[in-house]
């Protein structure tokens, strides 16, 4: 299952917690672990969202050498050995 899938169905299920505690229908002893769930599960997905978006940057960067890494390459193959 995509990343994308699962973070909607967290979020989801934290929308129907947060509805359940605002609609006064939950024993006043269960309201406090439900907001506490409904936290739990909010971050989870933010933090599901920012992993994603992080591979995704470091799978598209690409790295370009050095000017000096360059020019040691060029004495390398070229066989100088003056500096």
């Amino acid at each position: 299952m995509k990343t994308q899938m699962w973070t909607f169905s967290i979020l989801c299920l934290a929308v129907i917690f947060h509805l359940l505690t605002m609609s006064g229908w939950v024993v006043s002893s269960l309201t406090q672990p439900l907001q506490l769930a409904t936290l739990m599960l909010m971050l989870t997905a933010i933090t599901l969202l920012r992993k994603k978006k992080r591979k995704r940057k470091r799978a598209s960067r690409t790295r370009k050498p050095a000017a000096e890494v360059n020019q040691l390459l060029e004495r390398a193959e070229g066989g100088d050995s003056a500096r």
